[in-house]
């Protein structure tokens, strides 16, 4: 499977943790309370199957396969991505820290969890309309200037097919939990249809 139907594919998968996220947030703001499994699950595949897994594979298959073509790194619009991660990492750490008194019912607490996850949520959405907007496009041109003769992509950057559904019933257990309907990917990668920009993905999906 040709490396952007992969990653459009766990970008519908990580907009489904994300829309948890958010759902977490709303019960910290409004109920005043927050779970710790739930929450450490969702961080957990955050920073597992976003860092480790996603990012990797844009990082070593897509970027890669665009700098053949003779593209600049430094004309790459996916260059801001990199701070993007990092700001993202920022956040992550700032919910999993608060989430122990958050649980408890710390009221500073439990704001400072909404607020990273809202930041984050922001991040993330920004991170996926680059990618998809930006790189994925430079990657089909450079399919067709190559006869689209480019380099498939499996799941060796997740630790196999295994590790990778590993991660995706972690993501449809906070769905069912949170009551999220689940992702619908693709063979064929056409899942990006169905993206929404951050407004109207949480008007949708709240």
């Amino acid at each position: 499977m040709r490396i952007t139907r992969i990653l459009l594919n766990e970008h519908r998968i990580i907009e489904q943790v994300l829309n948890c996220l958010e759902r977490m947030a709303d019960r910290c703001e409004f109920y005043g309370r927050l779970e710790n499994r739930p929450a450490r699950d969702a961080i957990a595949f955050l920073r597992s199957f976003v860092e480790r897994c996603h990012d990797r594979k844009v990082e070593t298959r897509l970027i890669p396969a665009i700098q053949a073509t003779g593209v600049p790194v430094e004309q790459f619009p996916g260059c801001p991505l990199r701070q993007s991660r990092k700001d993202a990492r920022l956040h992550l750490d700032a919910m999993e820290a608060v989430i122990e008194p958050a649980c408890a019912g710390s009221a500073p607490a439990l704001d400072r969890f909404a607020e990273h996850a809202r930041a984050y949520i922001d991040v993330l959405l920004d991170c996926i309309a680059r990618q998809e907007d930006c790189l994925f496009p430079l990657f089909e041109e450079a399919a067709r200037d190559a006869d689209g003769v480019l380099p498939e992509s499996g799941d060796r950057e997740c630790g196999g097919y295994s590790a990778c559904n590993n991660y995706i019933e972690v993501a449809n257990a906070l769905a069912e939990q949170f009551g999220v309907p689940r992702a619908v990917v693709t063979a064929s990668g056409d899942g990006v249809e169905g993206r929404a920009g951050a407004g109207s993905w949480r008007k949708t999906n709240r």
